[in-house]
């Protein structure tokens, strides 16, 4: 077996690297040369508020983090979904100030509430003084309730609250009346 000589096979040129045999592993690459200066990538300017595709809000990137070259499949910026919420406006986001969850509805007007209890009991226990409160109250929580936009509501309270006043008011007025006509009428007897 005069072939199997070390050496270069026979057929090849000085300086040609032999073939390996077929079961050794193949020999390590050369490592890719080193890139001298780092990429930086530009991001692209932020598209208007309310245009397709838009997630919102959009963070800048770090400094000297090159989201390109250092991403990983499964991590990125959150997503947003693209269909506005309840009391969202496409493309602007939640209404500031609301955070997570439903608005709060308009709440009653304290005032209005008083006025109509007032005016409730007070036509039981002492009925001119009840109803003069509760027109006051009444008149003020209405005007409260119109000036809100809104925000409050009990408008329907204050003017039960005042038809009641009145008609307390009224009713008081005649029980007055009837007893002077009454006692005049004893008076003018008696001569």
């Amino acid at each position: 077996m005069s072939d199997d000589r070390p050496g270069p096979p026979s057929g090849a040129t000085p300086g040609e690297r032999p073939t390996e045999p077929l079961g050794s592993p193949p020999p390590p690459e050369p490592p890719p040369p080193a890139d001298p200066a780092p990429t930086v990538s530009v991001p692209d300017p932020p598209a208007s508020p309310g245009s397709p595709g838009q997630t919102w809000p959009q963070a800048p990137p770090a400094a000297g983090y090159d989201q390109g070259t250092y991403a990983q499949p499964g991590y990125g910026p959150p997503a947003y979904p693209a269909q506005p919420g309840p009391g969202q406006q496409p493309g602007y986001g939640p209404p500031p100030g609301y955070g997570y969850g439903y608005p709060p509805g308009p709440q009653t007007d304290s005032t209005a509430t008083a006025a109509l209890v007032i005016a409730v009991v007070g036509f039981f226990i002492c009925a001119p003084i009840g109803a003069i409160v509760a027109l006051v109250l009444a008149n003020s929580a209405q005007k409260r309730i119109e000036e809100s936009n809104g925000r409050l509501t009990g408008l329907e309270q204050a003017r039960a609250a005042r038809i009641i006043a009145i008609i307390e008011l009224a009713l008081t007025a005649v029980v007055i009346l009837v007893g002077v006509l009454a006692v005049a009428a004893s008076l003018g007897a008696r001569y």
